[in-house]
């Protein structure tokens, strides 16, 4: 990883006021990185994945992927790993328990020992996320589950069924269930699987690295898998919350810019979003121009993928608070995702919660400068782009919440015109 010891407890100090403007570059997506790496442990050589990001759920992942037996480095964007000494099937319950996406180890251990041991993973605290949907999937395979201290068991020698009815559309309950059938010798049709751009691309590596999947992209899909996996480079899609992220900063902030790569095509409920507000964002090929204007209020409810994403839910509170009228945000997703409201109010928003998943916010605010803190990664974001709308000097503590998913935050606020710095 980076020089930048990026977990240190750190705190971001903002004086807010100035105008953005230049052209920001997005990493890889950190929501597809995080699931390369457990599939690596299927592959029968190394793999070189590019266009990796050094943000701190990487690290962690990678941590995990070192205590099991695996070996990797990195050098810039290029992350080459090697799963093929991996002989341990039990996760430190530590290490896995501060990262959500840890959960992705089950399906390719599984596949490859017949075992796993794992404890409930960590990650942002943003609603109940039970592993109900994980543990399910395999019991229909005929899994068996056991409770060891701090660990869930599950062992799975062989499958004695051929199909998989997923009791929840969850992203990582589909991605386990997905590496796991990739690579045992047999064909398994998966239904009620989530459509999300990660998992689509996550299909089409396994399909280059020799797995048959039939309705990629859909939500039953049927898998053949194959014992010996193998591809040489992988390369990571751009991170599309982070491009959204950034397009948000411009229109909230104030000033114009450039983000690139813009992936248009996976961004759809939100570029509707930008078209309805009347944003001055034009997207050309794989750039979106943006420059910051008059916004309409609107009215917008999460949902999965193809609806309008969660992770975006809590960055276009700050389109709202630009906006001219009441505007209306429903999350659907997760039940505690809209705590970073009150956080705002500290800063002079107006709004008013309608119950625990509706917020009213009315705008146009002007909002003020304050000590706040990250609540989780996608708040954390949020909080930091409003300490740039705010006169005066904003303090925004455990800024290494926002290092889970945003490389090089302050690095790339600085270079188009932020005032922030990170101090210890």
């Amino acid at each position: 990883m980076e020089e930048r010891k990026i977990e240190e407890m750190s705190k971001f100090i903002i004086h807010g006021g100035a105008k953005l403007g230049g052209n920001v570059k997005i990493s890889g997506a950190k929501n597809e990185v995080l699931k390369l790496i457990p599939l690596s442990i299927l592959l029968d050589k190394p793999t070189t994945i590019s266009n990796a990001p050094h943000i701190l759920d990487v690290k962690r992942q990678l941590e995990i992927f070192k205590q099991l037996g695996g070996s990797f480095s990195f050098n810039g964007d290029k992350l080459i790993l090697d799963g093929r000494n991996i002989s341990k099937t039990k996760l430190d319950p530590e290490t896995a328990g501060k990262l959500r996406a840890s959960l992705v180890y089950m399906g390719p251990l599984l596949a490859r020992f017949g075992s796993v041991s794992l404890p409930t993973p960590g990650g942002c605290q943003i609603g109940s996320r039970p592993i109900d949907a994980h543990i399910d999937s395999f019991c229909q395979l005929g899994a068996k589950i056991s409770n060891e201290k701090e660990c869930i068991k599950i062992e799975l020698s062989k499958p004695c069924q051929n199909k998989v009815n997923l009791s929840k559309t969850s992203v990582s309950a589909t991605e386990n269930i997905l590496l796991y059938c990739s690579a045992i010798n047999q064909t398994t049709t998966i239904t009620n699987c989530a459509i999300e751009p990660e998992i689509v691309e996550l299909e089409k590596k396994l399909v280059k690295a020799g797995a048959d999947i039939s309705g990629i992209g859909a939500k039953k899909i049927t898998v053949t898998g194959c014992k010996r996996l193998s591809i040489d480079t992988i390369e990571v899609m751009s991170d599309r919350i982070e491009a959204a992220t950034f397009v948000v900063a411009f229109l909230s902030v104030g000033g114009e810019g450039t983000v690139s790569p813009y992936p248009k095509d996976n961004l759809k409920a939100f570029n509707n979003l930008l078209k309805k507000i009347g944003a001055d964002v034009e997207i050309k090929k794989s750039v979106a121009y943006v420059k910051s204007g008059p916004i309409k209020p609107f009215r917008i409810s999460t949902s999965p993928h193809p609806g309008f994403p969660t992770d975006l839910q809590s960055p276009i509170s700050l389109l709202a608070a630009r906006a001219n009228g009441t505007s209306v945000i429903e999350e659907r997703v997760w039940e505690n995702r809209l705590m970073y409201i009150e956080q705002l109010k500290k800063m002079g928003l107006k709004a008013k919660l309608i119950n625990a998943q509706k917020v009213e916010i009315t705008g146009p605010a002007q909002l003020k400068a304050t000590k706040i803190v990250s609540l989780d990664l996608r708040s954390g974001i949020t909080m930091l782009l409003a300490g740039l709308m705010a006169d005066g000097k904003t303090v925004l503590d455990e800024a290494e919440i926002i290092d889970r998913g945003y490389e090089n935050i302050e690095k790339k606020l600085r270079l188009i015109g932020a005032k922030i710095e990170r101090v210890k």
